[in-house]
């Protein structure tokens, strides 16, 4: 009986959820050439310089290298100067000067920054704060996307941008709006957005019985009567905590929201770009709330902004000053599984202004930064920016020349080392060529869902639990194993893969259980963590034992969690390693036939089981129930993980990685010390040396 009611449970809330999947809508049709390797370009905003700079510049971008440069993504006060009156004389001009030096152009949408006669006419397309507070002309980003009269302002520019270039053979390709976001105020509070929230969920749910059982809301006498009675989850509205299942239905929306305005402004451009042209846009590197999954089939390449030092990277000695290569790479391979083709739009090329603390990068860092990009598998990487500006709010912020307009930075430099470097490897590199058997070996996927993120952080229940930090520390140990790293969503074909982790699954369904379960009876290893199966897609706990779905697979009940408050910590033991943890811990009571992997060594129920393993049909499932404080109980279970497998792994410091890209080995060096790159007897050296120095690059080819 028990088993049927999840099973029921299972496809009811497959059912109830349509944001699960990604939207599928026709594929991509520009492909990069495969012999470009990876391109590298650099923003320009003529619009902020002397006209007669503009041949100079455009002359010394490419003189350092650069073969496609960046502009108009917040020129619509230039584009259109009062209403209806549109002037491109001056991008005309830069888009000749660009050409005559060989330059690729990628033009944008200038929907970030609406002119100050659009707002003075219509204030009600300004977004609303959770405070209550109207946005005011004076930055960016203050519109609401769910304003259909801001939406015409929209379309009428991005037509005229369509019309004029869209068949322009200089224009290789467009990116929409710039990092979609209301900048740590999302989502935004004003009525168009109440109102395309409320009729979200009348579509999803059809009727208001349908929502009140799906929210919940028996609890506290939170029932609804009419959708138009339903409002956008405010902090500063509630006096007590509010609903956790209309918070993810409002994450939900926002994120479809989001995806919805993308894919507006692309249909309009595609009634005029010919298939030479690509179109993307910059989503920001860590996400947040708006979901790249959504879009990617709409898009030709899936593109993503980076700073990797801006005074928050903590990680090892030089993490302020290298970066973390974790969250890089995690965001590479998650955008390049979307659709395959995969950019980084916005990159640092030196120090920022906008940090709490904005030091300067390690000598060489943006060099690493470009190449380690190339080794994920970029298309093309492009620099923010080309000229630090003279005044607004990015003062301070480095380009690739100084105040003066010519004097080259270090940044630029590094760039201009970048750009010789991929011309050499062109020379040599094989395209498509197959991973190298041991390579492959390791093939690995770390599932993710962003559903699962918006919910585990919607109940962290210990302040110091970070999801993505979580996902991170499992692919960091991949990482360290020298796999080869996919970041997939569930329409992905598992099967493709040796090695499946999902971390902190919290949200799933039967349907989803019994694929992991096929996949590991025919020859998967499947790693879960913790948190994961204790909810159905809707959010709510199960009604059965806890994480119910999961046990069966796993082989083992889970007794309780723990979770510590500071400075209290407790300790993990597997084999003869010690691992600290404090943020999340389940204790396991494994059942027959499943080894114990790891134990707790303190705190009142020290000698309980943290971390189980069974064999399942030809392949193997794994549970690790501790969050440990660095992940090192990570990366040693995974790295057992490939030793059950019969799989040989790499045992990397963490922060230096290997990877393979079309016939060529590129190390990356991100740890504070010089490190041997595996070159085997024989390889030729292409870049660098075979001891990679701090922040260096080693290319070499078998």
């Amino acid at each position: 009986m028990k088993h049927n009611l999840l099973r029921a449970l299972g496809a009811f809330a497959l059912c109830s959820v349509a944001s699960v999947m990604p939207a599928q809508t026709a594929a991509p049709s520009y492909t990069f050439p495969p012999a470009d390797l990876m391109n590298v370009g650099v923003y320009y905003y003529p619009e902020a310089w002397p006209a007669s700079q503009w041949p100079r510049d455009m002359a010394n971008i490419r003189k350092l290298g650069m073969e496609f440069v960046h502009m108009g993504e917040f020129a619509w006060a230039f584009m259109e100067p009062t209403e209806g009156h549109f002037d491109f004389a001056w991008l005309d001009q830069n888009i000749a000067l660009a050409a005559a030096q060989g330059l690729k152009i990628v033009l944008c949408t200038p929907s970030p920054t609406p002119p100050v006669w659009l707002t003075e006419k219509h204030p009600e397309v300004l977004m609303v704060d959770a405070a209550g507070h109207t946005q005011v002309h004076g930055t960016r980003q203050h519109a609401t996307w769910s304003s259909e009269i801001y939406r015409g302002y929209v379309a009428k520019i991005v037509h005229e941008l369509g019309r004029r270039y869209g068949h322009d053979a200089r224009i290789w390709g467009w990116q929409l709006d710039n990092e979609l976001s209301h900048y740590g105020k999302e989502p935004d509070f004003s009525a168009p957005s109440q109102k395309k929230f409320q009729a979200w969920l009348q579509k999803k749910y059809g009727t208001i019985a349908a929502l009140n059982r799906d929210w919940g809301t028996a609890f506290w006498s939170q029932l609804y009567q009419r959708f138009d009675q339903v409002r956008l989850p405010n902090p500063q509205e509630y006096v007590a905590q509010f609903n956790p299942q209309q918070m993810l239905d409002s994450q939900r929306w926002f994120a479809d929201e989001a995806a919805d305005y993308l894919r507006f402004q692309t249909e309009i451009l595609r009634q005029y770009c010919s298939h030479t042209q690509w179109i993307t846009t910059n989503h920001m590197h860590d996400f947040g709330a708006v979901n790249p999954a959504l879009t990617a089939r709409d898009f030709d390449v899936v593109a993503w902004t980076l700073y990797p030092v801006h005074g928050n990277a903590n990680r090892g000695p030089l993490g302020f000053r290298l970066g973390d290569p974790a969250v890089l790479t995690f965001a590479a391979d998650f955008m390049r599984s979307l659709n395959g083709q995969a950019g980084i739009m916005e990159l640092q090329p030196g120090q920022v202004n906008w940090g709490e603390v904005n030091p300067q990068p390690y000598p060489g860092a943006v060099h690493l930064w470009i190449m380690r990009a190339f080794a994920a598998g970029s298309k093309f990487v492009c620099a923010y920016r080309y000229r630090e500006p003279l005044s607004g709010a990015e003062m301070y912020h480095y380009g690739f020349v100084g105040p003066d307009g010519v004097t080259t930075t270090t940044g630029g430099e590094q760039y201009a080392q970048a750009a010789r470097e991929l011309a050499q490897l062109r020379a040599v590199a094989q395209p498509g060529a197959p991973l190298p058997p041991a390579y492959a070996a390791r093939r690995s996927a770390i599932l993710y869902n962003y559903d699962n993120r918006w919910d585990l952080d919607n109940h962290k229940q210990n302040k110091g639990w970070d999801s993505y930090e979580h996902l991170l520390k499992y692919h960091r140990a991949l990482s360290r194993a020298g796999a080869p790293i996919d970041v997939i969503t569930e329409d992905k074909d598992f099967s493709t893969f040796a090695f499946l982790i999902a971390p902190a699954y919290q949200l799933l369904d039967a349907p989803l259980v019994a694929r992991w379960k096929t996949y590991v009876e025919n020859g998967g290893h499947l790693i879960l963590s913790c948190r994961t199966g204790q909810k159905d897609r809707r959010g709510f706990l199960w009604e059965g034992p806890w994480a119910a779905p999961i046990l069966d697979l796993i082989g083992a009940k889970i007794k309780f969690y723990d979770t510590l408050p500071a400075p209290n910590t407790g300790h993990v033991k597997a084999g003869d390693q010690s691992h600290e943890w404090f943020t999340w811990g389940d204790v396991l009571v494994p059942g027959d036939g499943t080894q114990t992997l790891a134990t707790y060594t303190d705190h009142y129920y020290a000698g309980s089981v943290a971390a189980v393993t069974r064999k399942l049909g030809k392949g193997r499932v794994t549970y690790i129930g501790a969050d440990s404080t660095n992940g090192s109980l990570e990366a040693q279970i995974v790295r057992e993980e490939f030793a059950r497998a019969g799989v040989a792994a790499e045992n990397f410091p963490e922060g230096f990685a290997v990877d393979f890209r079309d016939g060529l080995w590129i190390a990356t060096n991100f740890t504070e010390n010089p490190v041997s790159a595996p070159v085997p007897a024989g390889a030729k050296i292409l870049v660098g040396t075979a001891t990679v120095p701090i922040a260096g690059v080693t290319v070499w080819r078998p």
